[in-house]
């Protein structure tokens, strides 16, 4: 894991959803705290045309207003580069992450387990066996989630043979 004066540039994935929102706050107060460059990305599925040129403009322009109205009021807006790329979001996140020469990928995970992910998978996980760099994760919790519980360590009994 590299030393806070290591992490010269974050990535921070979006799809504009609260969890990912809150993964942005949190990168945003990693980069404020180690002058480093934030870079925001979002994945799109369909590009205005099939064509290598339009690979960084979406077919639904709310993903270039979205991404445009993210961190403006922040003291760090100065150094906040957006990006948009048409793809797969893991494929994505980690091309971008490399290509980029970032040190910390800090991304959001929606927590779904089960049959939800088996069927649609997820980019989280894709990102963490994938990327090239360390990777950081953050759940939008509920409010009222009980605490975490403390392990509990249970005695084993000793051998007969020892005990007499």
């Amino acid at each position: 894991m590299p030393t806070m004066d290591m992490i010269r540039r974050i990535l921070c994935p979006t799809d504009f959803s609260a969890t990912a929102t809150k993964a942005v706050k949190y990168a945003e107060r990693l980069a404020l705290q180690t002058a480093a460059d934030l870079y925001l990305v979002n994945a799109f599925s369909t590009p205005v045309e099939l064509t290598v040129a339009s690979q960084t403009s979406p077919r639904d322009s709310q993903h270039q207003e979205n991404m445009n109205q993210l961190l403006v009021e922040s003291p760090l807006a100065n150094r906040v580069v957006r990006l948009l790329h048409a793809g797969e979001p893991g494929e994505v996140i980690c091309w971008m992450a490399q290509e980029h020469s970032c040190d910390v990928i800090i991304m959001g995970t929606h927590g779904h387990g089960g049959l939800h992910h088996l069927i649609f998978g997820s980019v989280a996980e894709y990102v963490l066996r994938h990327a090239r760099c360390p990777v950081m994760t953050i759940r939008n919790r509920p409010d009222n989630e009980a605490p975490a519980t403390q392990p509990l360590v249970i005695p084993v009994k000793a051998p007969k043979f020892i005990s007499g």
